[in-house]
């Protein structure tokens, strides 16, 4: 009855410590789902290639609120209409990693090396991995994107039906199931698990945090909290940050697409920068950071709430119950968030 007790509070405490920093922080996405819409993104990419492509891809991914579960079908628009192998990929590898939203959340849980480092290393991958699989499946751009009519309606209504109904919708199981999993972590693993059984070696800690998120479908906001219950047992923050990036950016069913829209070499290219750089940029945050601050970071992210942070927790379970009792039918509104 104590475990069902902590984990209860657990739950309750992190979610709470978020949720400020995500009513914001989708509100702004929203703002952004409204004001940039699906076709103006196909019109800057379509039918771009080189390194101005790739280039752009990375330059409007990284912000947008997308996570894997909808860059796909937008990522599948962009091929189709003309964006070159070397765009699509840089786009698929940026885009999912970090948003507005996540960012925030971020900052809240773990620090602002950690809400800087995100975007940056979402940009740097895209980039590098944008030009390798350019240089290994050649870039074929062709025609131009087809230019769609703008949303009709760009009033608050909008922006809150998006941020509060179609962003959050589009995640709400996943972040239900990030929050769940990161009260579990804290309150059934003990303190100094992870340092005990990797010793300090990063190098089995990194690889073996891109083995567990890759399989693991785990959008960008709903990763931070389980990376914070980590951090807490003894993962080091690089190795966290591994998580945080491989987690988001890969699954399963995204390589499988990828590889059905960039052929298989440029896929396992794909592949390889995404570890290789999760790997790379967690030994960076190791450089920036010092564990003990990081590991108290997240333990007091929980500690010293508000009634604002209860207030904005109260009206985020309101929400994310009403999405998951009267779903947003995918035929009206695609996943898009992060």
């Amino acid at each position: 009855m104590n475990t069902i007790y902590d984990l209860l509070i657990s739950f309750a405490e992190v979610f709470a410590a978020m949720s400020p920093w995500l009513v914001v922080g989708f509100f702004a996405a929203g703002v952004i789902a409204v004001w940039i819409p699906r076709a103006w993104v196909n019109r800057v990419m379509g039918g771009s290639s080189g390194f101005s492509g790739i280039l752009r891809a990375v330059l409007v991914g990284v912000p947008l609120p997308i996570c894997s579960c909808g860059v796909l079908p937008i990522a599948t628009g962009l091929r189709r209409n003309g964006a070159g192998k070397g765009a699509t990929a840089a786009f698929l590898i940026s885009t999912p990693q970090t948003g507005i939203d996540s960012v925030l959340a971020t900052y809240a849980l773990m620090g602002p090396v950690f809400a800087i480092a995100r975007p940056l290393a979402a940009a740097l991958t895209g980039l590098v991995g944008g030009v390798v699989v350019s240089a290994v499946g050649g870039d074929d751009a062709s025609a131009s994107a087809a230019d769609d009519a703008p949303p009709s309606s760009r009033g608050l209504k909008m922006i809150l039906w998006q941020a509060y109904r179609r962003l959050l919708g589009s995640v709400v199981k996943p972040l239900a199931v990030g929050l769940a999993v990161s009260a579990l972590v804290t309150v059934l693993v003990p303190d100094g698990f992870f340092a005990e059984a990797f010793g300090g070696r990063d190098w089995l800690a990194m690889p073996a945090m891109a083995i567990i998120g890759f399989p693991m479908y785990v959008c960008s906001t709903a990763s931070i909290p389980i990376a914070a219950s980590l951090i807490l047992k003894g993962v080091s923050p690089g190795a966290a940050f591994v998580f945080l990036m491989v987690g988001p950016a890969m699954n399963a069913m995204s390589v499988t697409t990828v590889a059905s829209l960039i052929g298989r070499k440029a896929a396992a290219a794909y592949v390889a920068t995404i570890i290789a750089g999760a790997i790379l940029c967690g030994c960076a945050v190791n450089c920036f950071t010092d564990a003990t601050a990081t590991t108290e970071t997240a333990r007091c992210a929980s500690h010293g709430l508000t009634a604002v942070h209860w207030t904005c927790a109260a009206f985020l379970a309101v929400m994310m119950a009403y999405n998951l009792i009267r779903p947003v039918k995918m035929a009206h509104a695609k996943p898009v968030c992060k």
